[in-house]
């Protein structure tokens, strides 16, 4: 009978951490951590991550709304990107077109009032990253950035740098030292796959995560190195696009963007995530599309 480590060449589309925090019991304990908050009924918070659909492709890690008072969006990056405030604004975009129930309210003399909107980004990567440190839109802005603002606090919480927050949720301090471990297989010359298993049972056998992992060892491990994969690759791109740009080299990028394109789509990829990582224009992805 396979053993979950003979399931590594399974499709996940989501991470551990999506996965994890899409709960609402851990996410409440995550966001009375983060907002030094101390709701305790799981029925005020509910959860309205975006999952994408036929009509819009917007899919984000986690985000819900708490009590009507807080619209709390998470994402989760292992490979740094300085972009997450334009991501977050259209994802904050579509969920507060989410809560209109009148369209027709917007072009009345109707108040339409929304929850306080709360941008995190929790950054488990190898880049050199403070604790914590805040992130503007108006950064990416040429000029003056007028009354335009949006501002996300990115939390490091790689687990041997003492996080504060990691001692405020215990869910986030287990997916923190799941993490670890697996990264400190890999430097002690495990393969990937091996460092991933050996995490994993480490974890079951110390009680981390353990209201998740027991039950769900077998996607753990399929998404774990799904992510380490796609991560790889991520990082081999832009360090080719970056030599290349480097070089004056322009002939040949949108190829090579068009075959990552090609593979991203085979493993079931969103085509918003696609467009992210290659910058390729959306009606090419959705011709690539229609001809794998």
């Amino acid at each position: 009978m396979p053993t979950f480590y003979d399931k590594a060449n399974a499709q996940y589309r989501d991470t551990v951490f999506r996965d994890y925090f899409n709960n609402e019991h851990r996410l409440l304990s995550l966001c009375n951590a983060i907002l030094e908050t101390n709701y305790t009924d799981e029925k005020e918070l509910e959860i309205n991550t975006l999952e994408g659909n036929f009509f819009s492709n917007q899919k984000n890690d986690v985000s819900c709304l708490l009590r009507d008072n807080y619209l709390v969006m998470i994402e989760h990056q292992s490979t740094r990107n300085s972009n997450m405030p334009f991501r977050f604004f259209s994802y904050v975009y579509q969920l507060f077109n989410n809560m209109v129930d009148n369209r027709d309210n917007v072009y009345l003399d109707v108040d339409i009032t929304f929850p306080d909107p709360q941008f995190y980004v929790f950054y488990d990567g190898d880049n050199k990253e403070p604790l914590e440190r805040e992130i503007k839109f108006s950064d990416a802005f040429r000029g003056n950035a007028g009354r335009l603002e949006l501002i996300v606090t990115l939390y490091n919480i790689n687990y041997e740098l003492n996080q504060p927050l990691l001692e405020k949720c215990s869910y986030l301090n287990d997916y923190s030292r799941l993490v670890g471990k697996v990264k400190r297989g890999l430097k002690s010359g495990l393969t990937r796959r091996q460092a991933i298993v050996s995490a994993i049972e480490w974890c079951i056998k110390n009680n981390v995560m353990s209201d998740y992992l027991p039950k769900k060892k077998d996607e753990v491990f399929g998404m774990l190195d799904w992510q380490w994969n796609m991560d790889e690759a991520q990082t081999a791109w832009e360090n080719k696009a970056r030599e290349e740009h480097e070089k004056g080299i322009s002939i040949g990028e949108v190829k090579k963007a068009e075959i990552i394109a090609a593979k991203m789509l085979r493993k079931g990829k969103d085509f918003s995530e696609i467009q992210e990582w290659t910058d390729l224009p959306m009606q090419r992805i959705e011709e690539l599309a229609k001809s794998n």
